[in-house]
């Protein structure tokens, strides 16, 4: 095979593989944006959620103004504490100041690849 057409093959994978990367990226980043906007808008949130082993979970959600942390997995729910209004607050706010700035950033670029009218 001729190396030249190698390359172009081998070329062409990276670049549908890093667009698969940005993708997934700019997907991510709007759900998570998505979350934390909702958050503002109803009763009860899942704030945020993380795993801690197969099929054992912690999430931060919301009642009203109160957050708490609670804990899911095979034997049901379970409230762990209360989670300071201040620290949860504060997280949401830095959240939505990266999400600001990755929306901003997102926005520079597709208006880079506009075509001029």
């Amino acid at each position: 095979m001729d190396i030249f057409f190698l390359l172009r093959v081998f070329s062409a994978f990276a670049l549908v593989a890093l667009l698969l990367l940005g993708l997934t990226y700019v997907v991510r980043a709007l759900s998570r944006g998505r979350l934390i906007v909702a958050a503002n808008r109803k009763l009860v949130t899942v704030v945020e959620s993380t795993f801690v082993a197969q099929n054992v979970t912690l999430h931060v959600i919301t009642v009203g103004d109160r957050y708490y942390l609670v804990g899911g997995g095979s034997a049901g729910i379970t409230k762990i504490d209360e989670v300071p209004a201040e620290i949860a607050q504060s997280w949401l706010e830095e959240q939505k100041r990266t999400l600001g700035s990755q929306r901003d950033a997102v926005l520079k670029l597709v208006n880079r690849f506009r075509a001029p009218q």
